[in-house]
């Protein structure tokens, strides 16, 4: 059992949707990545994408505040889907949540495509919460092109492509903070891997105006290693 002390804390104040205090959402966003990444398993360490997701959906349940529950909340099998991947919810009346995830790795039977992880970030748009959270892996040495459209997989496609995504949309909230948390492929030989994080806050209703800010970056780490 995780100690209090690797919990995670949304104060209350920033539980709904409100125009004020973007800069603090902005803070606790990344507060929320450099908590996240810590002691999580280097995807190079893990055998596929599975067991990185497994590891991933752990970390979820590992940091959830005090006072809400992780969904799917199976400790044991950590399967199982509600809505998005994972997320919390608050243990008091209504279950409101706070903080929704999709994680996809865009990986096919054709080879890595970007059409998955698009499609289960517009799952994020529909889902009402004041944090969304959306992981995967681009490449970060982008390989010689293979033909297919959909196989580019640099930060710079990822990023227009969800900002197209967000622009599109036009039903944000004010007060909506949306968290994008990459796990480069190809760092680095013998490297653990690197993260970095991209964010994006709907300043009114219907917000279109959309530029993802950088939020955080670092080196990944084994657990062991601390």
């Amino acid at each position: 059992m995780p100690s209090d002390k690797t919990k995670f804390t949304i104060p209350d104040e920033f539980r709904g949707f409100r125009e004020a205090n973007l800069d603090e959402r902005c803070r606790i966003a990344k507060r929320f990545v450099e908590n996240f990444v810590e002691n999580m398993a280097p995807p190079k360490n893990l055998d596929g994408d599975k067991e990185w997701t497994r590891s991933v959906r752990g970390r979820f349940i590992e940091i959830c505040p005090e006072d809400c529950y992780p969904w799917p909340s199976d400790k044991l099998t950590r399967k199982g889907e509600y809505l998005v991947d994972f997320g919390w919810a608050e243990n008091r009346g209504g279950h409101r949540v706070l903080l929704a995830c999709e994680c996809e790795w865009g990986s096919t039977r054709y080879g890595t495509r970007w059409w998955p992880v698009e499609h289960d970030f517009e799952k994020l748009l529909a889902v009402k919460a004041p944090f969304k959270l959306l992981i995967f892996s681009s490449n970060f040495k982008l390989s010689s092109p293979d033909g297919a459209p959909d196989a580019d997989f640099s930060i710079e496609y990822a990023k227009q492509r969800l900002e197209a995504s967000l622009h599109g949309y036009g039903h944000n909230i004010p007060g909506e903070t949306y968290i994008l948390l990459d796990f480069p492929r190809g760092y680095a030989e013998g490297s653990n891997g690197i993260y970095r994080a991209f964010t994006w806050i709907a300043k009114k209703y219907g917000d279109i105006a959309v530029s993802l800010d950088s939020l955080a970056n670092g080196k990944l780490i084994r657990p062991s290693d601390n």
